[in-house]
C-alpha cells in the first residue's frame, strides 16, 4: 500500500472527532458541495464510508451509496484527499481498497461523477479501470457539467501507488 503508518478502515460508529475532521476535507475540496454535519451520519450509517487515518487524522475519505435501481451498483458520492496528502498514492489506495471492499460485499459496478475540467481525477480514475459512459450538461446547475465514469468491479486495475 503507502506508509505503513497509514492505516485504511470502515467508519461504522458516529466519532464526532473523526466527523469533523472529514467534514472539513470535503469543504476545502468542494466547498458548498462538500459532505456536512447533516448528510455524513446517514453515509455512515446506510452507505459506506472509507477513511485513510495517518496516526488519528483523517487524511483521505471515499463515501459510496447503493443505487436502488440496482443494489449491485454503488455510487461513489465523495472522494476527497488533504491537500498535503495529495500525489502520494493515496488517494489511489483509498479507491483500490474501498472498491475491493465493495466487490467482497456483492457490489458489481461503481459510478461516479467528476468534472470534466478535472484532468488528475480523471486520470486516477481512468487509470483504476473506470470508463467514461455519459456528459451530463449542467448537473450541478449552470455550467457545473459531469462525466459520468463506470468500473465493473471485475476489471479494476491493479495500478501502482505514487
Amino acid at each position: 500500500m503507502i506508509n505503513m503508518d497509514y492505516k485504511f478502515m470502515q467508519l461504522t460508529a458516529m466519532d464526532p472527532e473523526l466527523i469533523a475532521q472529514i467534514i472539513a476535507i470535503e469543504q476545502d475540496a468542494f466547498g458548498i458541495g462538500g459532505m456536512n454535519s447533516w448528510f455524513l451520519p446517514p453515509f455512515i450509517r446506510h452507505g459506506r464510508v472509507y477513511i485513510i487515518l495517518d496516526q488519528n487524522r483523517v487524511v483521505a475519505v471515499a463515501e459510496y451509496m447503493r443505487d436502488f435501481n440496482d443494489p449491485r451498483h454503488a455510487y461513489l458520492f465523495g472522494f476527497a484527499v488533504k491537500k498535503p496528502y495529495r500525489n502520494q498514492g493515496i488517494g489511489t489506495a483509498l479507491l483500490k481498497q474501498s472498491l475491493r471492499c465493495l466487490a467482497q460485499d456483492g457490489f458489481a459496478r461503481v459510478s461516479l461523477t467528476v468534472d470534466p475540467h478535472n484532468a488528475a481525477a480523471i486520470k486516477l480514475y481512468t487509470n483504476l479501470g473506470f470508463k467514461k459512459r455519459e456528459f451530463l450538461p449542467n448537473e450541478y446547475g449552470i455550467g457545473e457539467d459531469r462525466y459520468v465514469l463506470t468500473l465493473v468491479l471485475a476489471d479494476l486495475k491493479e495500478v501502482h501507488n505514487g
